[in-house]
């Protein structure tokens, strides 16, 4: 390969013959076999492409920093033709954009102080190719033959690695972000749950996993168990007292390692003064210990035993206030039922009648409650079934000529709503009784109770009897018993009632439960 003329040459000479004569002089120089010019230039060829094959890019340059030989590397890599490199000067090729400063610094002011340099890093962004990274080695070559001194310039890309380098640094920068991040959040955990572990009204003990050992306990466990964290510090629970009734504790470890959690309800702890203490104890899996909170429940447990005994006395004394009501007005009825005898007037003594009734109605109520369990609420079809078997026999009536239908869902009512349910069932059976079926004639009466809507009640109460003539207002009318219901619903229950006269005699009344 011609590269360039030397000084007073009639021809010019390849980099490869500089070379060649180079090895030629010191092969004979050191004594090996006489090797002939010719010996040497055959291999010339096999030198240049040897030199191609080199993986990095490589320059000769001479002392005006024009370059002479160039492998073809340095071509493939950096997008430039030999037309426009080799005899220029390295800084003029590909529009000047190898006139880098650093490499300007290499070759004209590093170099030619120390004749060699290793790894000269330099950063340039080539408008052809991008931002590179280089590493470039130089060494002065001094050459008899050409009578010149040379310079030699390997060029290694390491833009991939350097970027490489720099995404390894942001990640480890990353990385160390999200590590001490973490380790700031784990330490305000640890401080939080140090600041809940000492101020905690519970008891705490740290226990290890292996032997069950005490290793940490707060200080409201040594003021409910009266130990001193020195007592406490690596001992057994079971060994102070605690923790008796678990069992062997590998299992009762491999339990808490399935579940994450066990309680356990009203454990009897002794102090140790000896004072007995009821508490509640549950364990929580933690990875390399256990937590254990002890809380002293010995307060609200003789509360409940209190509240229990409270709640005794209150039942037995509601049980007989309705006792005595009841009886009371079984008093009353006997007065009405003696005072009706002596009554020669059928219309008066029908009035007393109904009345006894009404304070049966209202005295069953109360029978039920301090039957019941709870004494608050009674079953509401019981009540209404005892209710109308006892009006079917006040007036006589057959059943097998008017007949009886209950449907009630299965719902049951405080006092407050069951009294004027009770009287208003009361009122209207009784009317359906005297007027609906005259002269014998055979019918039957419905009872319906369902819950409709949502919190809201409805009661129908019909017959299939002669119904009440259109004529007729029950809400104004004149009798006291149509009267009293109106009263009771819109009143009392603070509901709606309506009457359907289509077939026979049908009242609804919709409501919601008095509390």
């Amino acid at each position: 390969m011609r590269g360039w003329g030397s000084g007073g040459r009639g021809e010019s000479i390849s980099v490869t013959e500089i070379f060649i004569h180079d090895l030629f002089n010191h092969h004979n120089h050191v004594g090996g076999e006489k090797v002939t010019h010719i010996d040497l230039f055959s291999g010339a060829n096999q030198f240049e492409l040897i030199v191609n094959t080199v993986h990095e890019p490589l320059l000769v340059l001479d002392t005006e920093m024009k370059i002479i030989f160039a492998n073809r590397n340095f071509y493939n890599n950096f997008k430039v033709k030999s037309e426009e490199t080799i005899g220029n000067s390295i800084f003029n090729i590909g529009d000047q954009q190898w006139n880098i400063p650093k490499l300007r610094e290499l070759l004209e002011r590093i170099l030619p102080e120390k004749t060699v340099f290793i790894g000269f890093e330099v950063e340039h962004d080539f408008p052809t190719i991008g931002h590179k990274f280089m590493l470039l080695n130089a060494s002065e070559i001094h050459n008899d033959y050409a009578g010149k001194k040379l310079i030699l310039l390997a060029i290694e890309d390491i833009t991939e690695r350097k970027q490489a380098e720099e995404e390894l640094t942001k990640y480890r920068q990353h990385l160390e972000e999200l590590v001490d991040k973490r380790t700031m959040e784990l330490k305000e955990s640890e401080e939080r749950y140090r600041r809940l572990f000492q101020t905690s009204k519970d008891g705490i003990l740290l226990l290890e996993k292996q032997k069950g050992e005490i290793v940490d306990a707060n200080p409201a466990i040594t003021k409910l168990l009266g130990y001193k964290y020195e007592e406490l510090y690596g001992r057994n629970p079971q060994d102070i007292g605690l923790l008796k009734d678990i069992g062997d504790f590998q299992n009762f470890i491999q339990k808490l390692n399935e579940t994450g959690f066990i309680r356990y309800d009203d454990v009897p702890v002794e102090t140790k003064g000896g004072k007995g203490i009821e508490t509640e104890i549950y364990f929580v899996n933690k990875t390399k210990l256990i937590q254990c909170n002890i809380r002293n429940i010995s307060e609200r447990k003789q509360k409940e035993r209190e509240i229990q005994e409270s709640l005794k006395e209150k039942e037995v004394l509601l049980s007989e206030i309705y006792h005595r009501v009841k009886n009371n007005m079984q008093i009353v009825i006997s007065l009405l039922r003696l005072q009706s005898r002596h009554i020669k007037e059928e219309k008066y003594r029908e009035m007393f009648k109904e009345s006894q009734n009404r304070i049966i109605s209202m005295s069953l109520v109360h029978e039920k409650l301090y039957q019941s369990n709870n004494f608050t609420r009674i079953d509401f079809e019981e009540y209404i079934r005892e209710l109308t078997n006892g009006l079917f026999r006040s007036y006589g009536v057959d059943k097998d000529k008017i007949s009886l239908t209950i449907d009630i869902e299965n719902i049951s009512f405080l006092i407050n709503s069951a009294i004027p349910c009770g009287l208003i069932i009361n009122e209207l059976v009784t009317n359906s009784l005297k007027h609906a079926f005259p002269d014998g004639m055979k019918g039957e009466i419905k009872i319906i109770l369902h819950s409709v809507d949502e919190n809201m009640i409805e009661l129908v109460v019909s017959d299939n009897g002669i119904g009440i003539h259109e004529d007729i207002d029950f809400k104004t009318t004149k009798s006291l018993g149509l009267h009293l219901v109106t009263i009771l619903a819109e009143n009392q229950l603070h509901g709606n009632i309506n009457l359907d006269r289509s077939k026979g005699t049908k009242f609804k009344i919709k409501f919601k439960e008095v509390k």
